[in-house]
């Protein structure tokens, strides 16, 4: 069908529609939305921007942000850090600031520690943990209780296992009773972890066989019974005594040495009879006991005699005679003796000097001395007492045979005290010294008219009376160098000054001085030079130490003779006699233009010390060898005065010393004189000294 044809006929009447009447309503049209807003508030945008502002934070954390990095040991070990961290390859991304950190690694001691993250710069830490001790556990075969040793120190163990071990290679020692000790090194690795090891244990005794005569004896080791003979007994090894005993014979002791392993069958012992036992007392007690010549002790006492023989026992005490006894025990008797001391005197005589002292023994007074005392035969304390005197003290034993005299020489106090010092002692460097108490006066220096004076020599009234020590010689080169070992006194022309007995040269008055403060503290006594910044600027008269002589001291000692003084060493007159001293003799032609032609002394410079005679007081070279320091300062008096002068030692201050005594360089009759004078300072090869002391 057409278009046309679908189309209705209208008639002329139209026709009547029954259908309901449609009416229109009221509209209003709708305003239509903005589509932008929609797009924006779209899930799909807040998705994007959601996206965009996580960029842009990481953008910013990745800018700012720095690297943590931790340099473990171990490795392996595990890092946790407080706070927002990134791991980013071995280390962390984190922000600048502070954070905490906790390092852990099995088998080791977790560390923890803070750290600061700077803006500047990236951080980086090392960080070494500590190994966890490890363990040791022992295995023994057989298994025992043992000891645990670590390098020598007991460390406590349960059942072997000795925990919390320290790394490191350490010796192990493993003992057990009955066992020989078993020695290993091991290395303990730490990390928690076990080590084992296995010790096999030796045995450390032997089986001793052991039998007597007759059998059934005890045997007993360090007091423990182990049985009855014949025995197998297992020792441990050492050296072991082993007791066999039975009644009614004597105990015998064996010594035996055990070694481990080493299975031993010793001799069969014979079981003699048991000795018999006397218990001895004397009246009084304590006499001496001999049994057969040998002394067994003090009453009251208890004997062990062999049986089935006489013995001869003899007693004896101080005052008592002595009383002889035989006797005959059978094998295990015992029995008492008693027996009575009768006592025993003598006389003894007491005289003293002076007379009509008190006689005091055993510490009671007994009458004066010029008596006879009737005293028992023992050892007596005999006292002589008399005002204004020491003390008298001896002992004596009386004997009833003859009549004893004690001599008592009472001596005063001063006596007695110069008795307690010796008259002869070495110094500490090894010279020797002699006691001098002189007791003189005398004049020092020389008359304007003798031959050879020299206008220093002005006579002086001297009163010597102090005690002192001189030295016999010279100090020598060994002496000196103990206390200065690089001195050297040199040579003259080739000819040594040097060899250790000869007198050390080359040396100042300072030296001197000093060498006696040295030998004043090594000795432990009183320095008598005053020093400041090692320089001499006094001197201490009542200290008691070591020093030089003095001028008067020398004078006396190289002059005094019998209240003469003498003028040359070897006497009065001359010519010089033989082996006198060390001078410039025909063997020093080479050295000095002026000598002794018709002299020989043997040697062309000094001699050894002590090579020709002693004065009359025992002292060397107090003229010739070399000239001496003195401790006095250099003074010249202006003539001799009345005024006597007592023990002088020279003024406090002064530019030059006095030097005494001739030398190996010296011909003239002025200095072959003992009152020749000199003075100086300086070293020279011709002057030496010796030691002085006071004794207070």
């Amino acid at each position: 069908m057409t278009v046309k044809e679908a189309v209705p006929v209208q008639d002329e009447k139209p026709a009547i529609d029954e259908s309901p009447l449609i009416e229109p309503i009221g509209f209003t049209p709708v305003q239509p939305k903005s589509t932008r807003a929609r797009l924006f508030f779209s899930k799909r945008a807040l998705i994007v921007a959601a996206c965009l502002l996580l960029s842009a934070l990481a953008l910013y954390y990745l800018v700012i942000a720095r690297s943590l990095i931790f340099d473990t040991q171990p490795v392996h070990a595990k890092i946790s850090i407080s706070g927002f961290a990134i791991p980013l390859g071995n280390g962390h991304l984190v922000l600048p600031g502070n954070y905490s950190y906790t390092i852990k690694a099995e088998g080791y001691l977790a560390k923890s520690g803070e750290v600061e993250v700077s803006r500047e710069g990236h951080s980086r830490h090392s960080v070494t943990l500590e190994k966890l001790p490890g363990h040791l556990q022992i295995e023994t075969d057989p298994p025992v209780p043992v000891k645990v040793l670590m390098n020598g120190r007991e460390v406590p163990n349960e059942n072997g296992l000795v925990k919390n071990v320290a790394t490191g290679s350490m010796r192990i020692t493993v003992l057990s009773d009955r066992y020989l000790p078993f020695t290993r090194e091991v290395n303990i690795e730490g990390l928690d972890k076990t080590y084992r090891l296995e010790a096999k244990l030796r045995p450390a005794w032997a089986s001793i066989r052991i039998n007597s005569n007759p059998q059934g004896a005890t045997v007993t080791v360090g007091g423990k019974v182990l049985g009855t003979t014949p025995l197998n007994a297992e020792l441990i090894q050492g050296d072991r005594v082993i007791s066999i005993s039975l009644a009614e014979h004597k105990t015998v002791d064996i010594p035996v040495a055990v070694t481990a392993g080493v299975d031993q069958a010793l001799a069969t012992v014979t079981l003699g009879p048991a000795d018999g036992l006397l218990r001895v007392v004397t009246t009084p007690e304590g006499a001496s006991v001999t049994v057969d010549g040998e002394f067994r002790g003090h009453t009251p006492l208890e004997l062990e005699l062999t049986s089935g023989e006489i013995h001869r026992l003899r007693f004896f005490k101080d005052g008592y005679a002595s009383v002889e006894h035989t006797i005959d025990l059978a094998a295990g008797m015992q029995r008492d003796l008693n027996i009575n001391l009768n006592a025993v005197y003598g006389r003894v005589r007491v005289s003293s000097v002076p007379p009509d002292a008190e006689v005091y023994i055993d510490g009671q007074f007994a009458g004066n001395t010029g008596q006879t005392f009737n005293l028992p035969a023992r050892t007596h304390r005999i006292e002589v007492r008399k005002r204004g005197y020491e003390t008298f003290d001896t002992r004596v034993i009386p004997s009833a045979r003859l009549e004893q005299t004690v001599r008592a020489v009472l001596l005063t106090k001063e006596q007695a005290r110069w008795q307690q010092v010796p008259p002869e002692l070495r110094h500490g460097a090894g010279g020797t010294m002699k006691l001098m108490r002189p007791n003189a006066v005398f004049t020092m220096g020389s008359s304007r008219r003798e031959q050879g004076r020299r206008a220093n020599e002005v006579m002086r009234q001297v009163a010597l009376n102090r005690p002192f020590y001189i030295g016999t010689t010279e100090v020598t080169n060994r002496e000196y160098r103990r206390f200065k070992p690089s001195h050297t006194s040199s040579h003259v022309n080739g000819v040594s000054l040097d060899n250790d007995n000869l007198p050390v040269v080359n040396v100042s008055w300072a030296d001197a001085v000093l060498f006696c403060n040295w030998l004043s503290q090594r000795d432990g006594l009183t320095p008598v030079y005053l020093t400041e910044r090692g320089r001499v600027v006094g001197f201490d008269s009542a200290a008691n130490g070591y020093r030089l002589p003095t001028e008067a001291e020398w004078a006396w000692l190289a002059r005094y003779d019998r209240g003469v003084m003498r003028k040359y060493p070897w006497g009065n007159d001359l010519p010089i006699g033989n082996n006198s001293g060390n001078y410039a003799d025909s063997h020093a032609a080479k050295l000095i233009p002026t000598v002794l032609r018709t002299y020989s002394d043997r040697y062309a410079a000094t001699a050894p010390v002590a090579s020709y005679n002693p004065n009359p007081l025992g002292i060397y070279d107090l003229g010739g060898n070399v000239s001496e320091w003195i401790h006095d300062l250099y003074t010249i008096g202006t003539g001799l005065s009345s005024r006597q002068e007592e023990n002088p030692v020279g003024p406090q201050d002064g530019d030059y010393h006095v030097i005494r005594g001739s030398s190996w360089r010296h011909s003239g009759l002025t200095e072959l004189r003992l009152s020749y004078r000199d003075y100086g300072e300086a070293p020279r090869n011709d002057i030496g000294f010796r030691v002085a002391r006071w004794v207070n």
